[in-house]
């Protein structure tokens, strides 16, 4: 936690941007020329090719560390959207396949349903068998010989 905070910090733009401007100015004091032969800089030109040489080395490593980062960053979204790409898949061919079953559940419930019907159809009421093929009508009488008649509305009981 420690470390990553550490790299973010050094790794990020402000910071390679302190890092430029020190390089900058090592290089303008030891690589300037006629620079060594003033008084005031001159006894500080072989340091600062030192601080040129190694803020330059830092610059370079810091960046080839955030772009490493940034690329093994870069595989796990990469990695992530690929997972979330086969979820993906998976749940349509389920839906699909779900739909397909849906359908051929529902067909066989159609056939049966019809199948069902013609054969009750088919049926003949027997006397005194209590069977009615049409809901919603009251048999009257207990023998059956009287017939079905429809059934009064509740408002009228």
């Amino acid at each position: 936690m420690m470390s990553d905070l550490f790299w973010n910090v050094a790794t990020s733009a402000p910071a390679l941007g302190f890092n430029g401007l020190v390089l900058l100015a090592a290089l303008a004091v030891g690589f300037f020329p006629l620079v060594k032969y003033l008084p005031v800089i001159g006894p500080y030109v072989p340091a600062a090719r030192v601080v040129a040489l190694l803020s330059a080395a830092l610059i370079c490593f810091l960046v080839g560390f955030r772009v490493s980062d940034e690329r093994a960053e870069m595989a796990n979204l990469r990695a992530m959207v690929a997972i979330q790409k086969a979820d993906l898949d998976n749940a349509r061919k389920s839906a699909a396949f779900a739909n397909a079953r849906a359908s051929e559940l529902e067909k066989v419930a159609d056939d049966r349903r019809q199948s069902d019907a013609e054969y009750i159809a088919t049926l003949t009421l027997a006397p005194g068998c209590g069977f009615e093929p049409f809901p919603g009508k009251l048999r009257v009488g207990s023998d059956g010989a009287a017939g079905s008649v429809p059934r009064a509305p509740a408002a009228a009981r």
